[in-house]
């Protein structure tokens, strides 16, 4: 059987069921919550499906905004999560298909291993036409998940890493001549992977993952001295660690750069 399918959809529903999408993730139950509570990533994960999105509220229960999609069309959805029935119910308030409920069930298969289940009810849709819309669901829910599996996948990994903690073994870590280093690369200091580059002349160390949920940053491009993580959007600078797109998160290595005779350095704050 594949790990993914599209199931026809099941007839004498009050609003139209228009069919059901299953699949299997390589992730944990935790994993799947915190996705989906996750609304901040939808703009930047998703940028294909969604251009902008204004919070409404937001808490422990769900969510509910504010969304244009690619075109600009907008909407307005609601997300609530029942974590005792294992699922969450996402519901169009107004909009393009106003009315239209989705339905995901998460089931535990393994250790790290959900298989999913989404049904989607659609206003309105004659029920000669019930397959079609649902495929289409469908579509762009394999689309979205394609795309979260890595951010999840990833998560679990960073997650994994620091349960192994932090070490200072060393108070200074020699770099090798400035002009013969091939920029920017990673290094290991105090436990973790940092960044080193050279901005406009300065050069700079960074943490490679992102404070706020450890999304990799190692490949992404820097724009002067801003990183731009590429989960959620937060933006920092990269010679101090301050967030300059004004969330409660700093970008800060456990060390500064030194230079002495041509040689570089890297030397643990004290």
């Amino acid at each position: 059987m594949p790990d993914h399918a599209y199931l026809p959809p099941q007839p004498g529903s009050v609003v139209p069921h228009v069919g059901t999408y299953r699949r299997v993730l390589p992730v944990d139950l935790e994993r799947m919550f915190e996705n989906a509570l996750d609304w901040e990533h939808l703009p930047h994960l998703h940028a294909s499906s969604f251009g902008s999105l204004t919070l409404c509220e937001a808490g422990a229960w769900g969510w509910r905004a504010r969304l244009t999609n690619a075109t600009g069309v907008e909407s307005e959805i609601e997300l609530r999560l029942d974590r005792r029935q294992r699922r969450w119910v996402t519901r169009n308030l107004a909009g393009p298909n106003v009315g239209a409920e989705i339905w995901t069930y998460c089931i535990e298969r393994g250790a790290r291993e959900i298989e999913i289940f989404i049904d989607f009810f659609v206003p309105g849709v004659p029920e000669d036409a019930r397959e079609k819309v649902g495929r289409a669901y469908a579509k762009a829910y394999e689309v979205l998940y394609d795309e979260d599996v890595e951010m999840m996948v990833q998560r679990h990994r960073a997650l994994d890493e620091r349960v192994e903690g932090v070490s200072r073994e060393l108070d200074e870590v020699c770099l090798g001549l400035a002009a013969e280093l091939d920029l920017p690369s990673t290094v290991q200091f105090a436990g973790r992977t940092l960044i080193i580059d050279c901005i406009e002349d300065e050069y700079v160390v960074y943490p490679a993952r992102c404070p706020h949920m450890l999304a990799p940053l190692q490949g992404v491009s820097l724009h002067g001295f801003e990183v731009r993580c590429p989960w959620h959007g937060y933006r920092f600078d990269v010679r101090n660690g301050r967030c300059l797109s004004g969330q409660a998160c700093q970008l800060k290595a456990p060390c500064f750069i030194q230079m002495r005779q041509g040689v570089l350095y890297l030397v643990a704050d004290s």
